[in-house]
């Protein structure tokens, strides 16, 4: 009886093993177990931990206000965030056989709605609200995404628990949103509506505040419940025949942290920061991936050098974006808020996994 503790502990030592096997096997990481440890995996907390770290430091260092380093970190997430909207252009139309398959959408789709956005002031102004939040689902999408690929990569079919993730990503990263003071700037954006025929939505976000903590209860037990009800789910899989990939499990693990962290208690600057830094560099990485050794052929540069010409392109996008919001002129923003619309659209269809086009 008294040998059952140790067979406990070399039992639990055996599963951390293989854990720890399983995360540094190549075969099973999307770029490297190293670069999916920080910037795949791994990259809502070690952004959420970088960022600490930077900005405490700061402070300590210049003697700084933390909100005047909270905003450099938003300077510096908004800059990436609108660099990553336009990574997707190697994919859908570097790609070829992506392009073949989407030549509409790729097409003619882009010219119109860039045409309706510089005609029509009202969609204009709709288009900008439906982005901000479009945003929201397609970050947690992204999450659902990688976790996915991993399950591919050990072996588990397509659709194994699919619904589950779905549903499951999406509470993690939507829920927290009604937790804390970040709710508040999401709702604001509804004031938009104020310019349109939908004015009547423009009336939302006086009641949504003042009914903000019930909202707050709400998602929080919706919250609790969907994370037992996955728990669950997985379970039952488990019986069936399921792997579960420890990197899957690490990437939502952490991003629900993160995300309730940031969404529910942080400042709304930082909470920002936090989300959209992780997001673009996941976002990255996928496209460098999937898309590097087009983008380095369609280059004819080396490696490193076609990967600098993506970044700077994407930079140059991201400064034109940023001195677009400066100006009064509509006009001027009409092709950025089209490519972040086309953004989030097109990664509903060049990338998937039960496809096998990831």
């Amino acid at each position: 009886m008294a040998s059952r503790p140790f067979e406990n502990d070399n039992q639990d030592g055996a599963t951390a093993e293989r854990t720890l096997a399983k995360l540094a096997d190549p075969k099973r990481a999307i770029a490297t177990p190293f670069a999916d440890a920080f910037l795949l995996w791994g990259a809502p907390v070690a952004v959420l931990c970088f960022l600490a770290l930077w900005l405490k430091g700061t402070e300590l260092a210049l003697g700084a206000s933390s909100s005047e380093v909270a905003v450099y970190a938003f300077l510096f997430a908004t800059m990436i965030t609108y660099g990553h909207l336009v990574a997707v252009v190697p994919r859908a139309y570097l790609n070829q056989d992506v392009f073949s398959a989407n030549r509409f959408r790729l097409t003619v789709v882009p010219v119109v709605l860039i045409a309706a956005l510089a005609v029509s002031p009202t969609v204009f102004i709709i288009a900008g609200i439906v982005a901000f939040f479009w945003d929201v689902h397609h970050s947690a999408m992204q999450t659902f995404g990688i976790a996915r690929i991993y399950d591919f990569k050990a072996g588990n079919g397509p659709t194994f628990l699919r619904r589950t993730d779905l549903l499951l990503n999406w509470m993690l990263y939507v829920g927290p949103i009604f937790v804390g003071a970040s709710f508040v700037l999401h709702a604001d954006q509804l004031s938009g509506f104020a310019d349109t025929p939908l004015t009547v939505l423009a009336t939302a976000p006086g009641y949504l505040e003042a009914g903000h903590a019930p909202l707050r209860n709400i998602a929080l037990g919706i919250w609790a419940v969907g994370i037992v009800w996955a728990v669950v789910n997985y379970g039952n899989a488990v019986r069936q025949g399921y792997k579960i990939p420890p990197h899957k499990v690490a990437l939502i693990a952490g991003t629900g942290a993160v995300t309730f962290l940031a969404w529910g208690f942080l400042p709304p600057l930082i909470a920002f920061a936090t989300i959209n830094i992780h997001h673009a560099v996941q976002y990255y990485v996928i496209v460098w991936v999937q898309e590097g050794k087009r983008i380095t052929e369609f280059t004819r540069l080396s490696t490193r050098a076609a990967f600098a010409a993506f970044v700077l392109f994407t930079a140059v996008i991201a400064l034109g974006y940023d001195l677009a919001t400066k100006m009064d002129s509509r006009l001027m923003l009409v092709p950025f808020l089209a490519c972040s619309l086309l953004h989030f659209w097109y990664d509903g269809f060049v990338w998937s996994v039960r496809k096998k086009s990831v």
